[in-house]
């Protein structure tokens, strides 16, 4: 009787492990981006099923899809395939650690490290290598973007890695609760592209209002609809 007393509590914990509150994949929620340095947008939504999420990118000329998991420690993804790079292709083969950790990690002063281990191709050399990820959670800021006025946490993640040669680099990102990333500054092309949040809403008017901001702060951008 104690165990199945048990389970609604553990049904509680796997939802909000799949649905984090500073990476929401709520599928009612809609958040465009505009990638900094040109005129680029696109519109990323959630599709959840089960255990997995799948993540969709529509730009303005074509669709990116990333397949995540979730489990109680947070969220993972291991792109499938080739993955093109300057002179040849890289499959990452192996994650270790997660992505995404879950709630009780994201406070200042926390952080976590994930790894993954490569292997490809440049020129006729066939390589090996890996990619480490470490990130740290500096501090809670006040951000403003096209979106509205958010109350973040600053996370900065330094990437170290060797395949062929070493190599690094670094990327800063600002995560909202119940919002996600609100902005992202990235050096030399590891961390992703460098982005800003246009426009964030939900696709129902019969729904919920978004989560409080953190630290209290209001956001605008936010509308039904």
């Amino acid at each position: 009787m104690r165990t199945l007393g048990l389970l609604p509590l553990l049904a509680l914990a796997w939802a909000s492990s799949c649905n984090p509150v500073f990476y929401p994949t709520d599928p009612t929620l809609q958040r465009r981006y505009h990638v900094l340095g040109g005129s680029e947008t696109y519109l990323q939504t959630f599709v959840p099923k089960g255990d997995t999420i799948t993540e969709i990118r529509r730009y303005p000329d074509r669709t990116e899809q990333t397949q995540w998991s979730c489990s109680a420690e947070g969220l993972r993804t291991l792109p499938e395939g080739d993955q093109p790079i300057p002179g040849g292709t890289v499959q990452l083969t192996k994650l270790s650690g997660v992505i995404i950790p879950s709630d009780e990690v994201w406070k200042v002063g926390g952080g976590w490290k994930y790894r993954y281990e490569l292997k490809g191709k440049i020129s006729v050399f066939e390589l090996s290598g890996f990619l480490e990820v470490t990130n740290r959670i500096l501090a809670r800021e006040t951000v403003e973007v096209p979106a509205g006025r958010f109350e973040a946490l600053r996370l900065e993640a330094s990437f170290q890695g060797q395949f062929g040669l070493p190599f690094s680099g670094k990327a800063t990102y600002w995560f909202a609760p119940g919002v996600g990333v609100v902005k992202q500054l990235s050096e030399g092309g590891l961390g992703g592209k460098s982005l800003e949040l246009l426009e964030f809403k939900r696709s129902s008017e019969s729904l919920a209002p978004p989560q409080k901001p953190y630290g209290g702060a209001h956001h605008k951008g936010y509308t039904s609809g």
